[in-house]
């Protein structure tokens, strides 16, 4: 047509070449996103890993000897102990802590008759403070209580049945080791530990019979104990007596003077691709390399017993 002016070639050549530079840049970012959504969402799911194995530690340390109206389980037997739940008393580990505690609102009694080893039924008096309209106190079957007297033994048991003031029970960590006289105390509770497991890499929480995962990835746990002056208490201080208490909650003496707990851990992502060889950074090396590399996280957790005695 005529008096109507068209494109040059090589204005269309310029404009392609500027055309395929723009799409050029805008695969090349959408590559990099694309590659390195793998990275950020392992990176965000080990640091959420960290933060629930921090925030369960840290939350049953700071329960550790909470008790019952009469004062703190540390008044009477040892609240924490610095072995996991297969190792005997007297045992210490690193990687391991067994914590034991009232829960908050737990039923709570005293023993209106003597309880021998073997017994299978406890009798309990109405105390103040017992729920109104309950059948034992507030206790009901399934639960785990404790029962301590204040010469420093304490048993765990388990509460099969419950009846018009009386707990048909069982034990639940070991046979009762002595016999408990009427006005001992008996009270629902918890006793769980926390051990790390080196072969699976887990770091497990155990509760009467069982046990279950708190975090994957753990590639190291370790538990440190301080005293009154925030002095580290060697593992060793609590293996060389004297013992207090019996069968399974006996202990060794110096676990009273302990004050403050720190845990340590080290988590690691799972994927080997986005692990690098450095062994300081990796505790497990692998084979990623450059920026596209998770480095483990180390994380502590200081908790002070605040209900100690």
């Amino acid at each position: 047509m005529s008096g109507e002016r068209g494109y040059t070639l090589a204005e269309l050549v310029i404009a392609t070449a500027i055309m395929v530079t723009m799409t050029a840049a805008i695969f090349g970012l959408l590559h990099d996103g694309l590659a390195a959504a793998p990275i950020i969402e392992e990176t965000t799911d080990l640091h959420q890993r960290v933060r629930v194995a921090a925030d369960a530690l840290a939350s049953e340390l700071r329960l550790a000897a909470a008790g019952t109206p009469t004062g703190p389980l540390s008044g009477y037997f040892a609240a924490i102990a610095p072995r996991g739940p297969a190792d005997p008393p007297g045992a210490v580990s690193p990687a391991a802590l067994t914590v034991r505690y009232v829960p908050p609102g737990g039923a709570h009694s005293r023993l209106l008759q003597p309880l021998d080893p073997g017994m299978p039924a406890a009798v309990v008096e109405a105390v103040q403070g017992c729920p109104g309209g309950t059948t034992a106190c507030g206790f009901v079957a399934g639960a785990r209580a404790v029962v301590f007297d204040t010469s420093g033994h304490a048993a765990f048991i388990q509460v099969d049945a419950i009846g018009p003031g009386i707990l048909t029970i069982s034990d639940s960590a070991g046979p009762r080791a002595v016999s408990y006289p009427a006005g001992a105390e008996i009270a629902e509770a918890v006793q769980a530990a926390y051990f790390l497991d080196p072969a699976a890499r887990q770091l497990r929480r155990h509760e009467g019979g069982g046990s279950f995962v708190v975090a994957d990835n753990v590639i190291a746990l370790s538990f440190a104990y301080y005293d009154a002056d925030m002095r580290l208490m060697p593992l060793t201080v609590f293996e060389d007596g004297p013992f207090l208490g019996a069968g399974a909650t006996a202990s060794d003496a110096d676990v009273l003077r302990v004050r403050s707990v720190r845990a340590t851990l080290r988590l690691a992502t799972g994927v080997d691709s986005m692990r690098g060889g450095d062994p300081r950074l990796f505790a497990r090396p692998g084979r990623a390399t450059g920026s596209r590399t998770i480095t483990d996280i180390i994380t502590g957790v200081d908790v002070s017993l605040r209900n100690w005695r």
